[in-house]
């Protein structure tokens, strides 16, 4: 019988005590290498932890914070304010007729941005949301604890936060052969709309900086718009900022996909016993 190392904590001390791990096919199978590497096995939820809920928090909702408030809020404000005769209604909605050909910037380029960060993050959020309602009566259906599941992988996941330890387990990190949900659960539907969205943002915004974007009257006055200045001053930060945040994002999901497909059906590395750390005795 192969056996792995565990710890129980009690009020005095910490005691390592052998257990004995079975798997579903009646098979016994060690959790820890005989080099110190600890494994948790795929039929395992994997429980969400404080520290992974607190960074997802806030690489997300700093995303749609820099992304659609202040870099879309900040290109409708320049684009009305860039052609004199506009208000916010013919920067939303004329922008690319042929009334408003502007010579000093793309205006429609300027329209699609906001429409992109703006509108796509409307969409996204309203997609993802119905796809967890979907995956919630899912999981009901083959009698999981489903709320907790479908909250992680909709956009109100924040509200995971105040859920208790033991009702953190993603049932969607363990194999369908197990689980037995529909298939179109097992398609990473929230983080493929989510690279969806930041690859369209990426593309529009360089669209708007390759055609002008709507701080070019501003750029020019103040003599911004020669050597360098012309690709780095304080009025083209925001679209930086967005590009690194979307890119950084766009390239976190395809990443997370990937590993999520590799790792879905065989052992993954989780940790080290401390004792096979050390080179020295």
């Amino acid at each position: 019988m192969n056996t792995y190392e565990t710890g129980q904590f009690s009020s005095d001390f910490f005691q390592p005590t052998p257990v004995a791990f079975k798997q579903a096919d009646n098979e016994m199978q060690t959790l820890l290498s005989s080099d110190g590497w600890f494994f948790r096995l795929p039929e395992y939820g994997h429980v969400i932890t404080n520290s992974e809920m607190v960074s997802r928090i806030v690489q997300y909702y700093e995303m749609f914070a820099v992304n659609v408030f202040l870099l879309g809020y900040n290109v409708l404000k320049n684009a009305k304010a860039a052609v004199s005769t506009s208000t916010y209604d013919i920067v939303l909605f004329d922008a690319c007729t042929d009334r408003f050909v502007i010579e000093q910037f793309d205006f429609c380029a300027a329209s699609r941005l906001i429409w992109g960060l703006i509108g796509g993050a409307i969409v996204y959020f309203v997609f993802t949301s119905l796809v967890a309602l979907a995956l919630y009566f899912e999981l009901r259906r083959k009698g999981y604890d489903a709320l907790f599941t479908a909250l992680w992988h909709s956009p109100m996941f924040l509200v995971c936060y105040f859920y208790p330890p033991n009702k953190r387990v993603d049932v969607l990190s363990i194999p369908n052969k197990y689980v037995g949900l529909s298939l179109w659960t097992r398609s990473q539907i929230h983080r493929i709309s989510l690279a969806l969205y930041c690859l369209i943002c990426t593309v529009l915004v360089f669209n708007s900086l390759f055609r002008g974007t709507a701080e070019n009257s501003k750029i020019e006055g103040e003599g911004l718009d020669t050597g360098y200045k012309k690709y780095y001053n304080p009025y083209l930060i925001p679209y930086y900022l967005a590009l690194y945040i979307f890119v950084k994002t766009l390239s976190e999901m395809l990443i997370t996909i990937i590993q999520d497909k590799n790792l879905r059906n065989r052992p993954e590395r989780i940790g080290r016993y401390y004792l096979s750390i050390k080179q020295y005795e």
